[in-house]
């Protein structure tokens, strides 16, 4: 029983550090007649759902490069079943298909934000789609109202674009069902974190989410008829944790191989975000991104930091992170040498570091690095600072500054954007960030064995295993203090990936928060790795034998 409280616990505080981030027609997800009579047959005490019928198509022009780029952007929505083929809930979308000039079919690439609760808005707008929010160049908001301009280095230069809104994101929501219907009393999930309640808790958890975004993609490649396209999958923090997983369910319960998959700011352990006083792990994996974030505030002149060469810039630090530091650490005795270069490294004083027993949290670091000066550094991207507005307190409290003041310019775009280009006319509220989807979500169906957290390492691997030819890349901001880089270089390499695939997954670094994009030398220089993915990941030609 102790345990399992202790896991409660720790699950909720990965919740609380990611919430916030951490989409044609309605159509079944199968071609029976009878599942076409069910989606025809939603009941109509469904307020706050789409209109199936409510389906934008516009045509336009997209400039990259000199050259002109003609597409269509459709915003509709997909009914998508439950196990025994009865409506459960519409996801909306919003795709971007090129015109097609080559024989062979484009690239189709699905792409999710995280959370769980956060729509896909994010990446939309702030970096894949063809028109983005303005940001300053170092990642900063700029002063209300918020403009949006053409993004010359959208990923549609390359690629279709399939921006995908989970149940319970965006204009997504769950069909309520009368609770008379007898089917759908049996249908109620029975779980330890969400009970027998709503029936929107069928789909928001690990195993759930990623069982109704498999159904939702491969409806769309039937309604579109893109079952020969080579299919990638994106996604951004949980929206990364939940791409890995979906790689595996994908191939192995829906037929459907990705060519490559694109991690941004993943977590592919959380048991690598939870830290106590006698865990490991987590602490290493923050040494690099605080040593960086200390750097970069002149608080440390241990790491020459460059802004074009981060993760090189950290290499002696990595290093320290996985011998002397996680050995004392491990050894619990904190010798002078120790604390001198821990306190070196990360620009905090001896005496913080031992009151912390050398595991100084994020939330402690963000406030104590620039006290003095009486400015926070954001968890989501550690270069930039606000004024303390309670430095009485030894800690952040509540959510990140950061998320708040990107969150307003994001939504406010979307929602004009939506309108007067795509279209779309709808009542229906934009949840940008639904912190009930949060707040109900059920990790532990997605818990294996003993160890109490949940994690997508092993689909990954499995996934990669089963399709030799898919490739991997995991792209990271340097600043991020929520999902550090370096937990992901570690997991990677705990995988253990047999010799003939190693290669086929690479961890990228950039001068960049959570959202490295928001930074204009990341998103360029991120825009030129991601090209040079795609290339490399479409299927090898071999030999007729």
């Amino acid at each position: 029983m102790k345990t399992e409280k202790f896991n409660e616990r720790a699950n909720f505080w990965l919740l609380v550090v990611l919430v916030g981030w951490i989409c044609l027609w309605w159509m079944p997800e199968a071609v029976s007649a009878t599942e076409k009579a069910q989606v025809q047959a939603i009941p109509s005490n469904n307020p706050g759902i789409l209109n199936a019928a409510n389906r934008s198509v516009t045509q336009h022009t997209f400039e990259t490069n000199g050259v002109s780029l003609n597409y269509t952007a459709t915003a509709a929505s997909i009914t998508v079943h439950d196990k025994r083929s009865n409506p459960m809930g519409q996801i909306f979308y919003i795709a971007y298909l090129a015109e097609q000039k080559e024989k062979n079919p484009r690239p189709l690439t699905f792409v999710f934000n995280g959370g769980p609760g956060a729509a896909s808005a994010y990446l939309h707008l702030g970096a894949l789609g063809p028109r983005r929010v303005v940001f300053n160049a170092d990642g900063t908001v700029p002063p209300m109202p918020a403009k949006i301009l053409d993004n010359p280095k959208s990923w549609l230069a390359f690629t279709d674009l399939v921006f995908v809104d989970p149940l319970g994101t965006g204009y997504s929501r769950m069909i309520k069902h009368d609770s008379r219907d007898k089917n759908t009393n049996k249908d109620k999930p029975k779980t330890a974190s969400s009970g027998t309640r709503a029936s929107q808790e069928k789909a928001w958890g690990v195993v759930e989410d990623t069982a109704s975004l498999a159904r939702f993609i491969r409806s769309y490649l039937t309604t579109e008829n893109r079952w020969l396209s080579p299919i990638y999958l994106t996604g951004e923090s949980y929206g990364g944790f939940r791409v890995a997983r979906l790689a595996k369910r994908l191939q192995s319960s829906f037929g459907i191989a990705p060519s490559g998959l694109l991690l941004v700011s993943p977590v592919l352990d959380f048991s690598f975000l939870r830290g106590d006083e006698r865990s490991l792990w987590p602490w290493v994996a923050l040494l690099p991104s605080y040593a960086a974030v200390a750097a970069l505030h002149e608080r440390s002149n241990e790491t020459a930091y460059k802004t074009d060469a981060p993760r090189a810039s950290l290499l002696s630090v990595e290093q320290a992170a996985v011998s002397k530091y996680i050995s004392g650490l491990a050894a619990g005795k904190f010798q002078p040498d120790w604390l001198d270069q821990t306190s070196r490294l990360i620009g905090l004083d001896m005496d913080t570091l031992l009151r912390w027993n050398g595991r100084v949290p994020p939330a402690r670091f963000a406030k104590a690095l620039l006290a003095d000066q009486r400015r926070v550094v954001s968890l989501y991207d550690g270069s930039i600072t606000l004024t303390d507005a309670d430095s009485g307190q030894q800690r952040l409290t509540g959510s990140d500054f950061y998320l708040d003041r990107l969150s307003a310019p994001i939504l406010a775009a979307f929602n004009s954007y939506i309108r007067d280009h795509l279209k779309f006319k709808t009542d229906v509220p934009y949840l940008l960030l639904n912190h009930n989807v949060a707040k109900s979500w059920n990790w532990r169906s997605g818990i294996h064995g003993q160890q109490g957290f949940v994690e997508a390492a092993t689909a990954l691997k499995q996934a990669m295993s089963l399709n030799s030819n898919m490739r991997t890349l995991v792209l990271h901001g340097v600043f991020d203090l929520v999902t550090p880089y370096y937990a992901s270089e570690i997991v990677i390499n705990q995988m253990a990936l047999d010799a003939r695939i190693r290669n086929n997954i690479q961890l990228k670094v950039y001068h960049g928060g959570h959202m490295p994009y928001l930074q204009q030398n990341a998103r360029e220089v991120m825009f030129k790795d991601v090209v040079q993915f795609y290339e490399s990941a479409q299927p090898r030609s071999r030999p007729i034998p």
